[in-house]
């Protein structure tokens, strides 16, 4: 099921943290010109990922500098699960989240 996000896409290199309708905190990212949605807490440490910073196509945690990949949400430890991500789309200027 596809759920409107935002309004608007983010400008380029920044995060924007929602929370949907049905609870689930998230953010958007537009990085290199693509689109990218994951949940917005560290696996790790439950640390909203939106107070670190995008290196790359990565997003890096606070906390403890662990980074994430935005398109498979892949871990850069070994011992730390990867984030969620989800697919997200653009139609008409707003910013639609797909959950099941």
């Amino acid at each position: 099921m596809w759920v409107k996000a935002l309004d608007i896409a983010p400008k380029e290199g920044t995060m924007v943290a929602t929370t949907l309708e049905e609870g689930v905190k998230v953010f958007v990212t537009m990085n290199n010109g693509s689109l990218y949605a994951a949940e917005n807490r560290c696996p790790h440490e439950d640390i909203e990922l939106t107070l670190g910073c995008l290196k790359g196509n990565r997003v890096k945690c606070s906390l403890h500098g662990y980074s994430f990949d935005l398109a498979t949400g892949n871990s850069s430890e070994e011992d730390v699960e990867d984030m969620q991500t989800y697919a997200v789309k653009q139609e008409n200027n707003k910013i639609y989240i797909k959950i099941s």
